[in-house]
C-alpha cells in the first residue's frame, strides 16, 4: 500500500467513525424511554418492563405458580357431595391478595356436569384447603379439576403471620352427628373483622372423609372465642385425624379493624 492508499484508508476510517456517531446519536434521540424500577419495587407504571432488579423482586417474573396437591368429592347426605381442593404456594415471598377458582366435574363421557366457582386468599409457603359444601349432583362423578386463574400476587416483607391458635379442640362421633368444638386465641395485636377455620377429617391412611369451615366475625386482640363446626349426617369412615386451622386475610385493610402499636404496613411491600 502505497502512500496515498494509505491516505485513503485514514480518510474513509474518519467519514465511518462520523457515520456510526451520527447514528447512535440519533437512535438516542428516537427511542422510546422505558421505565425502569430501580428500587425494585413495581410502585411507577412499569408494568411489563425489566425493572434491573433481582428477578424475586418483581411480581411478572414469579418462577412457580400454584399446586394443587389433591381434588375430592366427598359423599355427604342424598345426592350431595363436598368438594375439597389442597392448594400451596411454593413462593417464599409472594402471596396470593386474590385468586380466582373454578370446580369442574365430569361424567364417564367426559361431559361438564357441575362447575362451581369462587374466590380465595394464600399467604407466602402455605398450603390450604379450599371447600365448597352442600353441591348438589345428579350424576355419576367421573373426574374433577380445579384450575385457578386471575391471581394477584403481593410481596411480602417482615411477614410475620398473626398468631392465631386453636385450644382445646374435641371432636365427637356418633351415628347423628358429628362435630368438632374447640376456642380460637388471637394473640395477635390487631382486632379482625372476620377470622376463618377450616378442618379435614382423615382417616389411618389420611383419606379425607369429611370437610367443614366456619367464619368467625369481629375478634378482638387477645380475645377467645369458642366455635363449632358440625355435619348433621353420618361421617362414613373412622376418623383418626383432625386437622383444624384459623387464617385471616392480611391483604385486605378493612379486615383490620383496630392498629395496636405498629401499622398496617408491616406485612407487606406494594
Amino acid at each position: 500500500m502505497n502512500k496515498y492508499q494509505k491516505k485513503q484508508f485514514k480518510i474513509s476510517l474518519v467519514y465511518l467513525l462520523i457515520l456510526v456517531i451520527i447514528g447512535l446519536g440519533v437512535y438516542l434521540l428516537i427511542k422510546p424511554k422505558l421505565s425502569t424500577c430501580s428500587d425494585g419495587i413495581q410502585n411507577q407504571g412499569e408494568a411489563g418492563i425489566d425493572c434491573g432488579g433481582p428477578c424475586s423482586l418483581c411480581p411478572w417474573q414469579l418462577q412457580e405458580d400454584l399446586e394443587i396437591n389433591l381434588i375430592q368429592a366427598i359423599k355427604t347426605q342424598n345426592n350431595y357431595v363436598d368438594l375439597v381442593a389442597e392448594v400451596k404456594n411454593p413462593n417464599r415471598d409472594f402471596g396470593a391478595e386474590s385468586f380466582s377458582y373454578i370446580f369442574n366435574l365430569y361424567d364417564f363421557q367426559e361431559n361438564l356436569i357441575f362447575s362451581k366457582k369462587g374466590v380465595s386468599y394464600i399467604l407466602p409457603q402455605e398450603t390450604k384447603y379450599i371447600i365448597e359444601q352442600k353441591v348438589l349432583i345428579n350424576s355419576k362423578i367421573y373426574r374433577i379439576e380445579l384450575k385457578t386463574d386471575n391471581i394477584t400476587w403481593q410481596k411480602l416483607v417482615n411477614y410475620e403471620e398473626p398468631e392465631l391458635l386453636i385450644r382445646g379442640q374435641n371432636f365427637n362421633q356418633s351415628e347423628d352427628f358429628t362435630g368438632v368444638i374447640g376456642t380460637l386465641e388471637n394473640r395477635s395485636d390487631y382486632d379482625f373483622n372476620a377470622i376463618n377455620i377450616w378442618t379435614i377429617l382423615l382417616d389411618k391412611e389420611s383419606n379425607i372423609l369429611g370437610a367443614g369451615k366456619i367464619e368467625l366475625k369481629t375478634i378482638l386482640s387477645k380475645e377467645n372465642r369458642y366455635f363449632e363446626i358440625s355435619w348433621p349426617f353420618s361421617i362414613l369412615g373412622q376418623v383418626e385425624k383432625v386437622n383444624i386451622a384459623a387464617k385471616t386475610n392480611i391483604f385486605l385493610d378493612e379486615n383490620f379493624m383496630k392498629r395496636h402499636g405498629g401499622n398496617r404496613e408491616k406485612f407487606q411491600e406494594y
